[in-house]
């Protein structure tokens, strides 16, 4: 039937390959290799869907966009700046989220249109800059989770972000001990 052909049928590739292979079907199936077999056949895609109302805002094949931070050192390796690129992809504005991590952490921020000197930003995208190594205390203001910092400016956090959507990057200088 159509299931054992979407499953088990061999590309035209493959048969070309082999001349003398046919489809073949296995005889009994357990549930779940059905099961793993039809998960492997599946394309990776992800939505990314406003709450208040569950809106499905972008619905696309692939991997999820990624936030990137990149952590720096500034001058004698004792201050640190922390740049956010990736914030536009879920709909966060980044103006409205450098002044929210400005006021919970007591620390300044900037946003940077053109990232002269490092990789190229996508278009309509902006680079957010903050004062200090605050990957970690980011990372859990983005997920929601105040049990991975101590820091108390994470409680009562209006962003939800899926796990796995961060690439921490840490420069040359940074301790990797406290990221």
């Amino acid at each position: 039937g159509p299931l054992c052909d979407t499953l088990y049928r061999k590309s035209k590739k493959e048969l070309k390959k082999n001349e003398f292979s046919k489809n073949t079907y296995e005889e009994a199936v357990t549930r779940k290799e059905i099961n793993t077999k039809w998960i492997a056949k599946m394309d990776k895609a992800y939505a990314i869907v406003s709450m208040p109302g569950s809106v499905i805002s972008t619905m696309k094949r692939g991997e999820p966009p990624k936030v990137s931070f990149a952590v720096e050192a500034r001058q004698n390796k004792r201050k640190f700046i922390t740049r956010v690129r990736g914030l536009e992809s879920y709909h966060i504005n980044p103006e409205v989220f450098a002044s929210d991590v400005s006021k919970r952490f007591a620390c300044s921020s900037s946003i940077e249109k053109d990232a002269a000197g490092r990789e190229a930003l996508k278009k309509g995208h902006v680079e957010c800059v903050f004062q200090g190594n605050l990957a970690d205390e980011l990372t859990a203001l983005l997920l929601g989770d105040e049990r991975l910092c101590s820091h108390g400016g994470c409680k009562n956090s209006n962003y939800a972000l899926p796990k796995g959507i961060f690439n921490i990057d840490l420069k040359k200088g940074v301790p990797k001990g406290r990221r």
